[in-house]
Formats: C-alpha cells, sequence, structure tokens
C-alpha cells in the first residue's frame, strides 16, 4: 500500500540511515503515521503544529507498506502501522513548494 509519512526535514538523516521507527512517535500510541495523498496539505499543517518549525521544513515521504500490517485510524484517510518501516519501503520525497504549488500554472514552484 503506498502512502505518506510527513515530518521535518531534519529528520531525514535518521530516517534514510534506519527508517521509519514506532519507537520515536511523539504521541500516545508507538506507531508509525502515514496518510493518503489527500491528506498531505493536512498532514504539513498537523506537523507544524504538533511539533513546531516553519512549514518550509516539512517533507512528506512516500511509503511503500504491506495491507496487512496497515491499520486505520478514526480520521478518513489517516493510517498507522506497529512496525518499524526499513528504509528500502522509502520512495521520493515531496517538499512544501510542491504541495503549494498552483495546478493552473502547471505546478512547478
Amino acid at each position: 500500500m503506498l502512502l505518506q509519512h510527513t515530518t521535518h526535514r531534519r529528520n531525514l538523516p535518521s530516517i534514510d540511515k534506519r527508517g521509519l521507527l514506532c519507537s520515536k512517535s511523539q504521541g500516545k500510541m508507538q506507531a508509525v503515521w502515514l496518510h493518503d495523498v489527500s491528506m498531505t496539505s493536512w498532514a504539513f499543517l498537523h506537523a507544524v503544529k504538533r511539533h513546531g518549525g516553519r512549514i518550509q521544513d516539512i517533507v512528506s515521504i512516500s511509503v511503500d507498506v504491506p495491507d496487512r500490517v496497515v491499520r486505520r485510524a478514526s480520521v478518513p484517510g489517516l493510517f498507522y502501522v506497529l512496525v518499524d518501516v526499513a528504509p528500502d519501503q522509502l520512495g521520493s520525497i515531496m517538499e512544501f513548494r510542491m504541495v503549494a504549488a498552483s495546478p493552473l500554472e502547471g505546478g512547478d514552484a
């Protein structure tokens, strides 16, 4: 299942090396939180609100996880896994400027 994980850019070196770790979760549940692409704008805003920083420093990473480990959260489009996500399951990175780009202008910022 192809989903997204949104986080602060400063976390990328660790994520590239060790993957997404449940133990790094700052919420009540030790889980890796994921979302579908329709929730990307919300996820960028949520990351800033929850963890601070500037929205320009937030990135979204594509994640390929097996359907069998994905659990739906109570919010539509939000998911979590209770297992670590290995670096080889990570894909492309989307920056804020890509999310904020106008589709009427061709999406290039």
